[in-house]
């Protein structure tokens, strides 16, 4: 029977409570729905790149990007990886409803490995060997996870307690096992990393705290991966996951917090134009980007939207159609303005 032992420590219960107030402001914010499609496509964006990202992959956000947006077919196993993950969690709604089962875990590593694997057969199959963590090149042994022939078990377990023994715990802290105790296991040959982050994901969007998918919880992890492996590591010792959740409670706090930011300007600049002038989501951005900077040139907007410099004027010469900004200087020092 499976028992995660933990302590609510006074940190876990004040990132909880912090959790908690900014889920509320987020979502009581008035987005439109353009905007709110943005906010939804970009999160899937960061969160397919970051949690690919801290298993090795080479391709950087604005690759990301321009594979997504332009609806790219992969031409490498970095490409492959990236869509595969992103696919996954643009129909993460379609794994559960409410109870997760093994099929749930074994459809989900399917989809993130497609295409990857050396041998296609172990895609979305338990693997059936032992398998280490650890520095290949020199051979150090950090981990050794449970023998193959107990998986199937491990796994029956921890869905058991999930699907029954969970109902008076925060739903942040049961993503926090689950995710713990898919890496402790480590049920495939690859992919268990990726596994683990969207199984947390998945909990997190059942009990609603997703927030209408503008979170992403896996740039927090990329941001320091050797933080991100040592607090996994600090129960595998003695099987206490205090150190671990109170890890994972700061990270969904800080990814929340970055929502809630991005919200709340983002509700101030609408309120101020969406009754009387109709703006674009690439036009609010940058209406965003001027209330925060004051004065900005067309480079900046090709940075923040990833858009050539003739889709960056356009937008300028739009927003200055409407009155909306104007400009200052000339040539390559031209500046925008709020008018």
């Amino acid at each position: 029977m499976f028992e995660p032992q933990f302590k609510n420590t006074n940190k876990i219960v004040k990132y909880i409570a912090d959790i908690a107030s900014a889920k509320e402001v987020i979502s009581n914010a008035k987005i439109i729905p353009q905007y709110d499609n943005k906010l939804k496509q970009d999160a899937l964006i960061r969160s397919s790149h970051y949690s690919t990202s801290i298993e090795g992959n080479p391709l950087n956000l604005n690759e990301v990007k321009t594979l997504i947006n332009n609806k790219q077919k992969a031409t490498t196993k970095a490409e492959q990886e990236v869509l595969n993950y992103f696919n996954a969690l643009n129909h993460l709604d379609e794994y559960s409803d409410e109870n997760i089962t093994k099929d749930t875990i074994l459809s989900m590593h399917k989809d993130l490995t497609n295409n990857l694997l050396s041998n296609p057969e172990y895609e979305g199959k338990f693997r059936q060997t032992s398998v280490y963590i650890g520095n290949p090149h020199t051979k150090d042994v950090n981990y050794v996870p449970p023998a193959a022939y107990k998986v199937p078990g491990l796994i029956d377990e921890l869905l058991d307690w999930l699907n029954n023994e969970t109902k008076d715990i925060y739903p942040v802290i049961i993503a926090g096992i689950v995710h713990y105790e898919l890496v402790r296991i480590h049920p495939f040959i690859d992919g268990n990393g990726r596994t683990s982050r969207l199984m947390a994901t998945l909990i997190l969007s059942i009990h609603k705290f997703n927030i209408d998918k503008y979170f992403t919880l896996d740039e927090y992890y990329n941001q320091d991966r050797q933080a991100y492996v040592d607090a996994l590591n600090s129960a595998d010792k003695n099987h206490d996951l205090t150190n671990w959740l109170e890890y994972f409670c700061q990270g969904v706090l800080y990814s929340i917090n970055k929502v809630k930011k991005e919200v709340l300007q983002l509700a101030e600049i609408t309120s101020k134009y969406e009754t009387t002038i109709e703006l674009t989501p690439n036009e609010i951005s940058v209406m965003n980007l001027l209330e925060e900077k004051k004065h900005i040139q067309n480079k900046d907007i090709q940075t923040m939207l990833n858009i050539s410099p003739q889709s960056s004027y356009k937008i300028i010469r739009k927003l200055k159609d409407k009155e909306l900004i104007e400009s200052i200087g000339k040539g390559r020092n031209t500046e925008y303005v709020l008018k």
